[in-house]
């Protein structure tokens, strides 16, 4: 009979296959079965599992993640909002609207006359002053393999908790040397995701295979065009930086985002160690096109 702990990071890993299967088809999202099938439980039972361990059932979930990832898209684009409907499942832009609206108390039209990058406050005063310089670099990556630990919750406390797992599990398994990068994945808005439903990924790159086990999994971060730009000073301005990136530098920039994570590399080898002023972090913004 397993014991305890086995059963949880048994648990722990199926919920993960789920989450990745989910985020890589949210276009074209699996079914119950499928995503039963890969977590190697029955529908009947991995319902329950998922639940019990998200707060969310499995359709809530996928609903959640669409729309959220539509109000991103009425954020940052001017496209027809009858195109974002049905890319996000609604086959009629009412049905999206209702929906839309019972998750942000918003309709669509309103959520971008008041959320969209052009008219946040950052924008209008870049038209009055001398603009920010912020001159990114741009590069094209190859894909990455990383391990990786998912916490939710507010960022602060998600990567705290994150690496606070990941960093003694990488140390035990002589996973780090000079090479060894420390990477954080933020998949959710902070101004549209619930702090409690924020997901983020503390990542460490890999020089070696490993088995996923437990809550340590393993993915693969996409390579293609990014926009490198460098935070300098404490973790808790990286909402001030992304909000010159996303309300400033894109809009003028005439480049439109991939539909992938941003990702943050933390260059410092020891952050706690590290004055807060001190602290540098480079910013990768997925970019379409070639």
């Amino acid at each position: 009979m397993a014991s305890r702990s086995e059963t949880i990071a048994e648990h722990q890993a199926s919920i993960r296959r789920v989450m990745l299967l989910i985020q890589a088809r949210l276009d074209e999202p699996p079914s119950l079965e499928e995503v039963a099938a890969v977590a190697a439980f029955s529908p009947y039972h991995f319902h329950r599992l998922f639940t019990a361990y998200t707060g969310e059932s499995l359709s809530t979930f996928i609903r959640r993640l669409r729309l959220e990832r539509a109000a991103n898209r009425l954020r940052q684009t001017f496209d027809p909002i009858t195109d974002i409907a049905l890319d996000a499942g609604y086959e009629t832009p009412t049905n999206f609207g209702k929906a839309f609206r019972q998750q942000f108390g918003q309709s669509p039209t309103e959520f971008r006359e008041s959320r969209h990058v052009l008219d946040t406050a950052v924008f209008r005063q870049s038209l009055t002053q001398e603009p920010l310089k912020m001159t990114p670099k741009i590069l094209s990556l190859a894909p990455q393999t990383v391990l990786f630990v998912r916490k939710t919750g507010p960022y602060g406390e998600a990567s705290a908790a994150g690496f606070g797992v990941l960093m003694p599990f990488a140390y035990r398994h002589k996973l780090i040397n000079k090479t060894t990068q420390m990477i954080g994945i933020s998949h959710d808005s902070p101004d549209i995701t619930d702090a409690d439903k924020l997901r983020y990924d503390a990542c460490l790159t890999l020089n070696q295979p490993i088995e996923p086990q437990g809550e340590f999994g393993v993915q693969t971060i996409a390579g293609g065009r990014y926009a490198l730009f460098v935070h300098k000073g404490p973790y808790e301005n990286f909402t001030e930086t992304y909000r010159l990136i996303f309300g400033q530098w894109l809009a003028q920039s005439g480049e439109r985002l991939r539909d992938v994570p941003a990702f943050e590399r933390y260059l410092n080898r020891h952050p706690r160690r590290t004055k807060p002023e001190n602290l540098r972090t480079e910013i990768y913004i997925p970019l379409a096109g070639s």
